[in-house]
């Protein structure tokens, strides 16, 4: 999740240029009374008073609609005589209650309570010119006839992400009435009737294509319907934001939120003319494709075999078409358009009521917003190229968040997807049979979110760009930063598991650890009001940048941007804990509007004397005189004052609140200071008072080079100590120390053991042993040559008898003769000769491995108490 890194910047702050974008003046347009308005009454719903271009924000003041630029203001922050905005005029009359930009800046849709206007943008330019005076701006009324007062209240106002050069709105009212717009400057008539119009109720009990769903139109009477106060729209939106790595099915998906908490959806909505991104049709082609393969194989029902059948002819309607390529202004990239199918029929079919499961504590519904399922690149795209066009991160289901009015938030998974469906032809629908059930439509809960619960609020989502899982949520408690990166890579790995014993523990294990992360980013005071819908802004120059205001004053958070940390780790800071904890962020102080709102009473006090004809401007001056007027004056007037009072007096309690809190943290701050500069003064000896006048008192660098040298002397002192207590041990345990003699005969013996090969070289054996005539590894030299030369005068002694033979034995006789020279020449050698060499030769080997014995035996103890040694 995004950090806060600050807050409210000071070129937001007053007094700065920044500051006065939001502040009203004399001249701040106020919402008119308008004809009909008596009779109507404000009805709750969403507030998007401030909308963006880039860095361009329109922000909404009274009912006048400002244009600056945030790099602007931020540049201007010392000028702060200089008017660094534009005033927007517009004929707008009713107090405007949103503002939406179109995807390509070239629209803003103004939205009352009934009505919608379209304002064509200005270029940019015009901000850097001079000029104070108001703008006036092109404006085209949306449908007079569809939203005027007499109509059902406008709720959503959404661009159509896949709508052609962007000029595609699609409008939502509170009775269920869906109008999509497409918008063409040079032509009014496209601003008076939409490309369709839908009424939701209708199409929820239709049974074929051929019926009438268009909406009521104006003047027309309206029936009483049950799904009236069931079918009451809260809040829509679109299902994707038109990029390359989603779903097909999910940008010309709409998403309708009831008021009462049924949610419905209607796939596919597309203007007469869509860009579809590069990826849309080839995901929607492998889908359908894939889809059909499955049916071949099993026993689909009527009801699937038929929605398949549509989609196919939908999708060759397509595939038939040659796009028109066309390239935008602001963009190099070329896009293709394409016309809308027209078999199946342009109205799809409204799918839902989607239940919730497990069913949630419901109330009233404010917002919806979905993210689409991650797009299926494996199926898509060759082994070879899926690499380098997309990632692998994301869910591949769909999810859908709701806010409620009591500040929760429900998080539901999309497990079986919101594909194309049409309704069926009159005479599909006739052979349709009446026991044939539907499919039940479900949403899985898998966790519901709490943030602080306010009176009249209306929680709204805003999404960002940072992150696809990550929005904000607006309420009059605060912004609240939410982020459901925790649980998407575990999850997705599990749905992508080919094993599915033990899947249903594993997923509840997994959301009872991993939990979305909500962080109160921002917090307003309790008065201030119905908040509006923040902005989130990602800029080189103003990073992540949130954007909100209350009570006519700025408010911001400025987020870090998701770097990979492994990018700087090496050149990162060090996180050790400082002396002093680092202060937590804190939202800076704005003072209340009450200290700089004007008096009501002399404006009061004009009204009181022109509707008092007995009352005279002068008598207000003069001595009290006791009467009904005068009690009736008085009445009213500390009925005003205190009000104004009682607001100041709020304003100023919470100015010394927080006064006295920051004298509270000073306080200690300066006690944890004083606390670390006497520990810094007692080891430079600071704190020594010269008691001892023999001794020079040292301080600073001298003091702590003393002390370094005490304790280099100690650790000395330590080690002579270890060493003496060493050799102590070694007397006790080892005896007493060995005599030189008894050194070189371990040496000796060491050498002894080396030669033999049974024993590795002592550390004893210090000195290299010394080569005699009579050790053993001479001898065995000597005895090696010895039997050398006698196996080869025993050849020569054979070859010679062989030559003294008169006649050439055979083989056999050859080895016959072998054997009796052998035994001819053991019988010349006398038998007690023979004996008495025999008898020597054993007695020599008994001696020499008594020897070796008493050497191993000697070695192995040698070595035990030179181990010993080598312990101590």
């Amino acid at each position: 999740m995004a950090r806060v890194i600050g807050h409210t910047p000071s070129w937001l702050s007053a007094p700065s240029p920044g500051f006065n974008l939001f502040q009203r003046n004399a001249d701040t347009k106020a919402p008119s009374a308008l004809r009909n308005s008596s009779t109507k009454t404000d009805s709750a719903g969403p507030t998007r008073t401030i909308a963006h271009r880039g860095t361009e924000i329109f922000v909404l003041v009274g009912n006048d609609i400002r244009w600056s630029d945030l790099v602007s203001l931020k540049d201007a922050e010392q000028d702060n005589n200089q008017q660094s905005y534009r005033v927007l005029k517009t004929p707008v009359a009713a107090q405007i209650k949103q503002l939406v930009v179109s995807p390509h800046g070239d629209y803003l849709a103004i939205l009352t309570e009934h009505t919608v206007h379209i304002a064509v943008l200005p270029d940019p330019s015009h901000l850097s010119v001079q000029d104070p005076s108001p703008l006036r701006i092109k404006t085209f009324q949306l449908g007079p006839t569809a939203h005027v007062l007499e109509q059902a209240p406008v709720v959503s106002a959404l661009w159509h992400p896949l709508g052609h050069m962007g000029s595609c709105l699609v409008t939502v009212t509170k009775d269920a009435c869906v109008r999509l717009w497409e918008l063409n400057r040079d032509s009014r008539a496209s601003f008076d009737e939409p490309e369709l119009a839908l009424d939701l109720k209708k199409l929820a009990n239709a049974t074929s294509a051929d019926q009438d769903f268009s909406a009521s139109k104006y003047g027309t009477s309206k029936g009483f319907s049950p799904d009236s106060v069931e079918m009451e729209v809260a809040a829509a939106c679109f299902g994707a934001r038109a990029t390359s790595d989603e779903h097909g099915w999910s940008p010309m998906t709409l998403w309708i939120a009831m008021t009462e908490g049924d949610v419905y959806a209607l796939c596919p909505l597309l203007p007469s003319k869509w860009e579809p991104t590069p990826t849309t049709i080839p995901s929607l082609s492998t889908a359908v494709v894939a889809k059909a393969e499955v049916n071949s194989q099993s026993d689909p029902t009527p009801e699937e075999r038929r929605i398949v059948d549509q989609q196919q002819r939908w999708l060759a309607d397509i595939d038939n078409q040659e796009p028109l390529v066309v390239s935008h202004i602001d963009t190099l990239a070329e896009f293709e358009v394409y016309n809308r199918p027209t078999n199946p029929p342009a109205i799809p079919k409204l799918q839902g009521p989607f239940y919730l499961t497990p069913e949630p504590d419901y109330d009233n519904i404010t917002d919806i917003f979905v993210i689409a399922p991650r797009l299926d690149d494996d199926a898509l795209m060759q082994e070879e190229d899926q690499d380098d066009f997309f990632g692998h991160d994301g869910l591949s289901v769909g999810i859908v968040c709701l806010a409620t009015a009591s500040g929760k938030v429900h998080i539901c998974l999309d497990l079986d997807g919101v594909e194309a469906q049409w309704l069926p032809s009159r005479r599909a629908a006739f052979r349709r049979r009446f026991d044939e059930e539907e499919a039940v439509s479900e949403l899985l809960l898998v966790e519901t979110l709490t943030t602080p619960e306010t009176t009249n609020s209306w929680p709204t989502f805003t999404p960002t760009t940072t992150s696809r899982y990550g929005f904000f949520l607006s309420s009059n408690a605060g912004i609240f930063n939410i982020s459901l990166e925790s649980w998407i890579a575990p999850l997705e790995d599990e749905l992508i598991s080919p094993s599915d014993s033990g899947a249903g523990f594993r997923l509840d294990v997994l959301f009872d650890v991993e939990k979305s992360t909500i962080d109160h980013i921002l917090k307003r005071t309790a008065d201030a009001g119905n908040a509006p819908a923040c902005v989130s802004i990602v800029d080189s120059d103003l990073g992540h940048f949130v954007l909100t205001s209350t009570s006519s004053q700025p408010q911001a958070v400025v987020l870090d941007l998701p770097v990979d940390r492994s990018l700087y780790a090496s050149f990162a800071p060090d996180e050790a804990p400082l002396a002093l904890p680092a202060p937590d962020l804190r939202q800076p102080y704005q003072p209340p509007e009450a200290f700089f709102a004007t008096s009501a009473l002399p404006g009061f006090l004009d009204t009181a004397v022109q509707r008092n004809t007995q009352l005279r401007k002068a008598d207000l001056k003069t001595q009290v005189r006791f009467s009904p007027a005068t009690l009736e004056l008085l009445t009213d007037a500390h009925r005003l004052l205190s009000t104004e009072t009682s607001r100041l007096g709020a304003a100023a309690a919470d100015l010394f609140r927080r006064c006295e809190r920051m004298r509270a943290e000073l306080s200690e701050q300066i006690r944890q200071v004083d606390e670390i500069s006497k520990r810094a003064e007692a080891v430079t000896g600071d704190d020594d008072d010269g008691q001892d006048a023999d001794q020079p008192r040292l301080v600073g660098k001298e003091k702590i080079d003393e002390r370094m040298e005490k304790a280099r002397n100690r650790s000395k002192e330590l080690a002579q100590r270890v060493e003496a207590m060493r050799r102590r041990m070694a007397k006790e345990l080892g005896g007493k120390e060995l005599s030189i003699k008894e050194e070189a005969w371990a040496a000796e013996v060491a050498a002894l053991s080396t030669s033999l090969g049974e024993a590795q070289p002592s550390s004893l054996a210090t000195e290299e042993p010394i080569t005699t005539e009579n050790d053993l590894t001479s001898r065995l030299q000597a005895v090696g040559e010895l039997q050398r030369a006698l196996v080869a005068r025993a050849k020569e002694a054979a070859e010679q008898q062989k030559a003294l033979t008169p006649s050439t034995p055979t083989q056999d006789d050859d080895t016959n003769t072998e054997s009796q020279d052998l035994s001819a020449s053991v019988s010349r050698i006398p038998a007690d000769f023979r004996k008495q060499k025999i008898a020597q030769v054993m007695q020599l080997l008994q001696r020499e491995t008594a020897l070796v014995d008493a050497v191993a035996d000697r070695l192995s103890k040698l070595q035990g108490l030179g181990n010993s040694f080598s312990s101590l």
